[in-house]
């Protein structure tokens, strides 16, 4: 006697990676865009859902961003609820998240160096520790920052 299946159409080799999302979406959606504030909305993004496609990239296997358009966002599309968006969303999206550059003058050598404090990220990494139960409330942490001006020729690392 033969086994008869019936199977969806809708087979994709990263449906792994859904429960993953699920999880991502009830433990930082809120995090996320309470934090970063909201985008354009009701057509748009939010955040989470392009942090959510950013960590799909990496998960199902991809080298760069541009492969969630090429390779990825047909299987992404089987779930039923999650929106995943574009290459060229994400890289918007990042883009729209930079602040500028503090420059800091060193009293000793008179030279000036460029760094980014990045405080609305650094607030979300915290957020999402405490979300996740990488931290406790209440608890105190020392959150050290090592760093070392290091000169170089390289045009874009002043």
């Amino acid at each position: 006697m033969a086994k008869v299946q019936i199977k969806s159409e809708q087979i994709t080799p990263f449906g792994g990676t859904f429960s993953i999302m699920e999880q991502f979406d009830a433990l930082l959606f809120k995090v996320i865009n309470s934090t970063l504030g909201e985008r354009c909305q009701p057509f748009g993004y939010s955040y989470s859902e392009i942090f959510r496609s950013l960590m799909c990239v990496f998960f199902c296997g991809g080298s760069c961003i541009e492969d969630i358009s090429t390779h990825l966002m047909y299987h992404l599309s089987f779930h039923p609820k999650l929106k995943t968006c574009s290459a060229d969303t994400i890289l918007r999206a990042i883009k729209e998240l930079t602040v500028d550059n503090t420059t800091y003058t060193s009293l000793a050598s008179g030279k000036s160096y460029d760094f980014n404090t990045a405080d609305k990220m650094n607030e979300l990494l915290v957020k999402s520790l405490l979300a996740t139960g990488g931290l406790r409330s209440g608890q105190e942490y020392d959150l050290d920052f090592d760093h070392q001006f290091i000169q170089t020729e390289k045009y874009d690392a002043k």
